[in-house]
């Protein structure tokens, strides 16, 4: 095995449209390719065959009967995968064309086993949770995306493998044999749930194969991704149910604890919300328990203790920019100004599509009695789809006509019809 080669681990099935973008996104990264095959009825198998001839990447594409199982599919391919390391993606995505040389040298890094990569998901429903516009030419006419953080690539040992049967992961296996996992700066592109009535129907058909499983197999992992698959399908009371039944039988399950915590949230039940974060992060501490934590604390009033797991949170994970979004306002409310600006000037440089951070310096530059750079904070906000867009449209106003009558103030207007 030489060093530092990559394995291309993928599932297909009837992806004839999608398969040869995401070969020629990753031909300058992959050594080989093992494509598992769940039974496709189009030319899925010809095109994947025709297109790494053509990138000069070695192929094998093996059959596999579909037993309702992803994690059985990723495993059947990574056991096929004859290179150093393993780079895992889905037909209906594409790598970032600027990361192939980014995981060419994450690969040289003795020290960890696996990377995690932000994925963009592109839609047109502004209603999902993380929603935020589109900013570059690859949303392919999608007005936005939401962004997710999975680990794609990782050490190719045989005592590393997929579980769940829906949404699999590698991360389980890898943290259970002590590996390090690691963020890398890697960026991967996915279209496949930009369609409603074609994402729909994928939870639905997910939501049956978690049905079935935990009927067949009651385990605390089962009614974990039952509930999960409810939550998406909106059935937040029978996803609280099955999370409960997780922790019922296996005490230590911190994630269904965490999940609870978000729908009592999502309920506006922050104190109950609370009680299961600090119960989820008395198991295992990460950084999304911290913020999810630190964010009901600060809705409590609680600044000291809200502060103390932002920053737990920032810790673990310095490029969520919602972190630095909710310390600024805890500065903000704290009364410390200028400590608040530099946590939201981090935030909007993280993401500059960061609608709240943008509204969030407005509020802060209008407490410092600095119309003009609050002003242009709020119509920041305002163009980058704030979602009390009447409400804020009349506080740019306001603030035009203070910024007019003040004799402290120079404004021009001339960007205003832009």
């Amino acid at each position: 095995m030489k060093m530092n080669e990559i394995s291309l681990c993928m599932i297909v099935r009837n992806e004839a449209v999608n398969i040869e973008k995401c070969l020629d996104s990753v031909k300058n990264v992959v050594n080989e390719a093992v494509i598992v095959d769940t039974g496709s009825a189009d030319n899925t198998k010809e095109i994947v065959k025709a297109a790494c001839r053509r990138f000069k990447i070695n192929c094998k594409i093996i059959d596999f009967k579909w037993v309702d199982d992803f994690s059985a599919a990723r495993n059947e391919s990574i056991r096929h995968a004859t290179k150093e390391w393993i780079f895992t993606i889905d037909a209906d995505e594409v790598l970032d064309s600027r990361s192939s040389s980014i995981i060419l040298e994450l690969v040289k890094d003795e020290s960890t086993e696996g990377y995690l990569f932000p994925t963009k998901h592109y839609t047109n429903d502004k209603s999902i949770a993380g929603y935020l516009p589109a900013d570059d030419e690859m949303s392919r006419g999608y007005s936005g995306f939401y962004l997710s953080m999975v680990c794609k690539l990782f050490r190719n040992k045989k005592k590393y493998s997929f579980s769940g049967f829906v949404h699999e992961l590698v991360e389980p296996s890898i943290e259970q044999k002590k590996g390090k996992i690691a963020v890398g700066g890697v960026l991967i592109h996915h279209y496949g749930n930009a369609e409603p009535d074609s994402a729909r129907k994928k939870r639905k058909y997910y939501l049956s194969l978690a049905e079935k499983k935990t009927a067949e197999s009651p385990s605390s992992q089962n009614y974990f991704e039952l509930g999960v698959l409810q939550k998406e399908n909106g059935n937040l009371n029978g996803a609280e149910e099955s999370f409960l039944k997780s922790v019922e039988i296996d005490k230590n399950n911190n994630a269904a604890l965490y999940e609870i915590g978000v729908i009592k949230e999502s309920a506006n039940d922050i104190d109950n919300a609370i009680e299961y974060y600090k119960k989820s992060l008395n198991i295992k501490e990460d950084s999304e328990t911290f913020f999810s934590l630190g964010t009901c604390l600060l809705k409590k009033g609680m600044l000291k203790e809200a502060y103390q797991n932002l920053v737990k949170s920032m810790l673990l994970n310095p490029n969520k920019y919602q972190t630095y979004n909710n310390l600024g306002a805890l500065q903000e409310k704290s009364g410390d100004f200028e400590q608040a600006l530099q946590m939201l000037e981090v935030a909007v440089k993280l993401n500059p599509n960061n609608v709240t951070g943008y509204y969030n310096m407005g509020v802060v530059y209008e407490k410092k009695r600095n119309m003009e750079k609050a002003l242009e904070c709020f119509q920041k906000a305002l163009i980058l789809g704030h979602k009390n867009a009447e409400a804020l449209q009349n506080k740019i106003i306001s603030l035009r006509e203070a910024i007019g009558k003040s004799t402290s103030y120079t404004y021009s207007f001339g960007n205003d019809k832009k």
